[in-house]
């Protein structure tokens, strides 16, 4: 799956997107829990970032499939 990284998202991982292998789906936890695998860091933006798939916020009880693209949106403030 591609993973596009927004923001602070994007500092912490140092690129803004990459390839997230993945045979099945996944849970929106299991697909948290494989991207701080790779990247520690982004365990801080857990609980406020939010998941988007096709332009839509996924609810905490959607299946990710390995086909999507995924954009981790962390929230942004500003004027």
């Amino acid at each position: 799956m591609t993973v596009l990284y927004f923001a602070h998202a994007r500092r912490i991982t140092g690129v803004s997107q990459e390839e997230i292998p993945a045979t099945a789906p996944l849970t929106v936890s299991a697909f948290w829990d494989r991207l701080i695998q790779h990247h520690p860091d982004l365990a801080a933006l857990r609980t406020s970032s939010r998941l988007a798939r096709d332009n839509d916020f996924l609810p905490s009880s959607a299946h990710i499939e390995p086909t999507d693209e995924i954009a981790v949106i962390p929230p942004v403030s500003g004027g």
